[in-house]
């Protein structure tokens, strides 16, 4: 498919609006949670020492992709049994009710409930693997990278309007009604209109075989396969070092932006959005250039290195255009790392096994950004820097990884050895 001609009848297209408005309802929340928590008039209240607004903000972050971990696991290996359609439909009305519950917790100040809306949404946050697989079903070798960069495009302009719509529509001083509650409802509404645009989505996998075997029993193997399966186990630690990496900047960087730079919540979302911007143009356009003139692995690593360098501007004293400037950068080149990856573990299974795939690959992600919040109270105890340094390292470390993979590839190539 052309970038500049969209075929209405390209099963692309429906799978492009589900991620769209999906990554719209995600993106909404990122200016709000800090001010919810870091605020007089949040869910806390005044008069709340620093420590526990810093404990119950990376609860709240932690507790969605723990429980998204495991929904990731078990929705991508029902996708495979049942089909793509089925199980994102599911995805959607769990997100729906999720995000209503989780307006409804601020507007009464209930901490527990927010918490179980957050898992809520977090165990049904299946739809981003399940549509990868779907596009995978439907590419050809030669553009599967190009399809899955456009499902991240996809993804990315979601990521560039949900803060700015999550920024206005609870910033009261357009609408006095407008508050922290607000965006979140509009997501609600957001993910039942998807499951209306999915309908014209035309399923073209077929499950080959009925379920063998009881659903959670194969999600618990799956959640193992990253250190049971030899063939996926190295590059499942290369994914995970940079999901690390990308866990503690992701997760920290607004309230590092508060604090250090006195961000508002406004300022927060405009960083995001242009972020949004950073992964659109990486996933489409900059991923289709470079992919002409290098290798994956090779080009991978390039990429990765430049990620470390524009994490690296964004936490020293630059003036706020630079550091937006270089959020449109690191989107960029984060996007093109991640398709990449993507497609390498994509080619290392089967057709009827990328369901099971971008399972493992999404719970890693989810691992890491389960992990890293709670890290991040700490480190920032320490020093409000450390956890940006640390997530640079993790990056750094992924990168040399990816090399010693890489050196280990060709080796095996020039010795005649396929696995």
């Amino acid at each position: 498919m052309s970038f500049w001609k969209i075929d209405l009848k390209n099963p692309l297209i429906p799978l492009c609006f589900v991620i769209l408005i999906d990554h719209i309802g995600m993106g909404i929340i990122f200016p709000i949670l800090v001010p919810i928590f870091m605020e007089s008039n949040g869910i806390l209240g005044a008069g709340i020492a620093e420590s526990t607004q810093s404990f119950w903000y990376n609860v709240t972050l932690s507790i969605y992709p723990i429980f998204a971990f495991f929904g990731a696991a078990i929705l991508g290996s029902l996708s495979d049994q049942f089909g793509r359609k089925k199980v994102l439909v599911f995805c959607l009305l769990g997100s729906a009710l999720g995000y209503f519950l989780s307006g409804f917790a601020i507007d009464i100040q209930n901490i527990p409930l927010l918490i179980f809306s957050r898992a809520l949404a977090g165990l049904t946050a299946g739809s981003f693997p399940v549509a990868q697989a779907a596009v995978i079903d439907i590419s050809t070798e030669d553009n599967k990278a190009s399809n899955i960069g456009l499902i991240l495009l996809s993804a990315s302009i979601g990521f560039l309007v949900g803060p700015l719509l999550g920024s206005f529509c609870s910033n009261s001083n357009i609408l006095d009604w407008f508050y922290y509650s607000t965006p979140l409802y509009c997501a609600s509404i957001l993910a039942l209109i998807n499951i209306v645009l999915l309908r014209v989505f035309k399923e073209t996998f077929v499950p080959k075989a009925p379920l063998k075997k009881n659903v959670f029993k194969k999600s618990i193997e799956l959640l193992l396969a990253p250190i049971q399966l030899k063939h996926i186990r190295y590059l499942s630690l290369i994914f995970l070092f940079m999901q690390f990496g990308w866990g503690f900047y992701f997760q920290f960087i607004s309230v590092y932006l508060l604090k250090k730079h006195d961000f508002s919540s406004q300022d927060i979302g405009y960083f995001m959005s242009f972020m949004g911007v950073g992964f659109a143009l990486g996933s489409c356009w900059i991923l289709r250039i470079l992919s002409k003139y290098f290798r994956d692995v090779s080009l991978a690593i390039g990429i990765l290195i430049t990620v470390m360098f524009t994490m690296f501007m964004t936490i020293i004293e630059l003036p706020w255009f630079i550091i937006l400037g270089a959020s449109v950068l690191l989107g960029c080149t984060w996007a093109v790392a991640y398709s990449i990856l993507i497609k390498l573990f994509s080619s290392l299974v089967s057709e009827e096994e990328q369901g099971f795939i971008m399972g493992v690959a999404e719970s890693l992600v989810f691992v890491a950004f389960a992990i890293t919040p709670m890290l991040n109270t700490y480190l920032e105890s320490l020093d409000i820097s450390i956890p940006l340094i640390v997530a640079i390292l993790s990056v750094g470390i992924g990168s040399v990884l990816l090399f010693r993979w890489k050196s280990v590839k060709q080796t095996r190539i020039a010795l005649g050895q396929t696995h």
